[in-house]
């Protein structure tokens, strides 16, 4: 079973790098008020074909109603790492195709902590470590049905959290006008109220 999984998430990281590849995203920095309505709803667009294909992998079937949460999981489960995935899928794609591409550290990425984080994918033990959030009255309107779109809407999120928080390493923020350090803090918010919900859907939906 556990080589079934090793090569399902294999397959699952593959058909998130053609989503990225479909974006193309930017190599220069694009203002928020800019990014955010173009590249959310471009993720929108493709969201059902993208499910659809994440489905048709057929991820090996197992009766998780026997997999009973245990004590000592950690931040190895299903949810926070199905969270490092997808960073390091955005990390490799950018390493590949960005600014002054660098395939053999992109190709160190994959080989060192991509494979080593589906190796504890496939290992994973239902845990409660998803549920360790910010305490917040704030609440976003996401929602999933299945464990392929809670993925898509982690991955969705932190494609967009990543590009967002591109001018904080290329520029001098302190010399951005005060409304738009307004609009990223805003984002920045909420960006992490939805990716960590999204991480509760995928830990509860992958079990179920």
């Amino acid at each position: 079973m556990k080589q079934q999984l090793v090569q399902y998430f294999q397959e699952l990281t593959s058909q998130s790098y053609k989503l990225i590849d479909f974006l193309k995203l930017s190599s220069d920095v694009i203002p928020l008020q800019e990014l955010l309505p173009d590249l959310s709803n471009q993720l929108a667009s493709l969201k059902t074909s993208m499910i659809n294909n994440y489905k048709h992998l057929n991820r090996p079937q197992y009766d998780w109603s026997e997999a009973q949460t245990e004590v000592g999981v950690g931040l190895n489960s299903i949810g926070m790492l199905s969270d490092r995935l997808s960073t390091l899928i955005i990390k490799e794609w950018c390493l590949r195709n960005k600014n002054n591409p660098n395939p053999e550290k992109a190709n160190d990425l994959y080989q060192t902590h991509t494979m080593d984080i589906i190796h504890a994918l496939a290992n994973a033990r239902p845990g409660s470590s998803s549920m360790n959030t910010k305490i917040t009255h704030h609440k976003s309107d996401v929602t999933a049905n299945s464990w392929e779109e809670a993925f898509y809407g982690l991955l969705s999120t932190n494609i967009v959290n990543w590009e967002s928080q591109e001018i904080l390493y290329v520029k001098d923020i302190t010399t951005l006008p005060c409304e738009e350090l307004r609009r990223y803090i805003a984002w920045f918010s909420f960006g992490n109220i939805q990716r960590n919900e999204y991480i509760q859907y995928c830990e509860e939906l992958y079990w179920h």
